[in-house]
């Protein structure tokens, strides 16, 4: 049964509204694309591994959850994907790389090979799966729970991988995955079905949504490179000003009243996570700010403070698990 669908993490979204409002020379950019590309593979990567353990229908009750972070005395481990059965628990990484793969033995190593010939040793995933499944362990001891866990790691690129001699963890691809699973002995039962199902549950409430924000701040940019203005959601120009009581592009004609809201989503994402009247003033381009104010007060953003001291909170909606 799948409890926790698997969700875009909301720095992807971060990440794109922050090259729109970049200038196009900036030096910064290729890290940040390089950061985007990568969240973006990964994330296909996992959706893959998903969609092939879908085919696994055991007989026996059992809970999946993708892309659950727990918080073991402070470390926080995000976990790809989790199954639960009545005698283990496993912990899948999924990874996300084109290249040709060797797994050397003594000392243990992953080598990702380019067809150049060059050679670049890779974090051991086998070593990240173990570390997780440590606090994994404190986690579920502190909740009072004993279950054996298990790693797997999964390739999601059908590409070559050579392994020199098996490790003590599975190495496979994700299509292979389901058929794995349908191989693993589940003959103790540990928990019965309710017990896995509260587990899950637990877990659901318990995961911690990773938010980068202010990403200003993790690339070390200053607000005045931050391009200000209301994108249009038609021909995608900073070009929409308030006129008649709605936003009209002055590049294509469209209009619309809640443009803005993708303005305050950026500027919270970007910048901070609340805002202030003269602020939404400067990043929206009024010049009223008794029009702000209206325009606050009708957003999704929650007022706090009186006076000069009165701000609005912006919530980040994220996608339901």
């Amino acid at each position: 049964m799948l409890v926790k669908k698997r969700t875009k993490t909301m720095e992807i979204d971060g990440l794109i509204a922050l090259l729109k409002r970049m200038g196009k020379g900036d030096e910064r950019r290729t890290k940040i694309e390089e950061r985007l590309y990568n969240l973006q593979a990964g994330f296909g990567g996992e959706s893959q591994y998903d969609k092939y353990l879908t085919e696994f229908r055991p007989d026996y009750p059992h809970a999946i959850l993708h892309d659950v972070t727990l918080c073991d005395d402070n470390t926080f481990f995000k976990m790809d994907s989790i199954l639960i059965t009545p005698a283990f628990i496993l912990i899948s990484e999924v990874k996300n790389i084109a290249e040709k793969i060797v797994v050397k033995s003594n000392p243990l190593q992953f080598i990702k090979e380019y067809p150049s010939g060059k050679r670049v040793p890779l974090k051991n995933p086998i070593v990240e799966v173990e570390r997780k499944m440590f606090h994994l362990n404190n986690w579920l001891k502190k909740h009072k729970i004993t279950i054996p866990i298990k790693g797997l790691i999964a390739f999601a690129y059908n590409n070559e991988l050579l392994i020199e001699e098996p490790p003590s963890m599975h190495i496979m691809f994700t299509y292979e995955v389901a058929a794995h699973l349908r191989t693993l002995s589940v003959t103790q039962r540990i928990l019965d079905k309710p017990k896995i199902h509260s587990l899950a549950q637990k877990m659901v409430r318990n995961h911690k949504e990773f938010h980068p924000f202010p990403l200003i701040n993790k690339y070390n940019i200053h607000l005045n490179d931050i391009k200000t203005g209301v994108f249009c959601p038609i021909c995608s120009g900073l070009s929409m000003m308030w006129e008649h009581q709605k936003w009209r592009c002055k590049s294509c004609g469209h209009t619309g009243k809640k443009e803005h809201q993708n303005a305050l989503t950026d500027w919270s994402m970007l910048i901070k996570e609340n805002i202030t009247n003269k602020e939404f003033c400067y990043f929206t381009r009024l010049n009223d700010r008794h029009i702000a104010k209206r325009l606050l007060a009708t957003s999704s953003a929650k007022l706090t403070g009186n006076g000069r001291g009165s701000r609005y909170n912006i919530v980040l909606c994220s996608e339901k698990k």
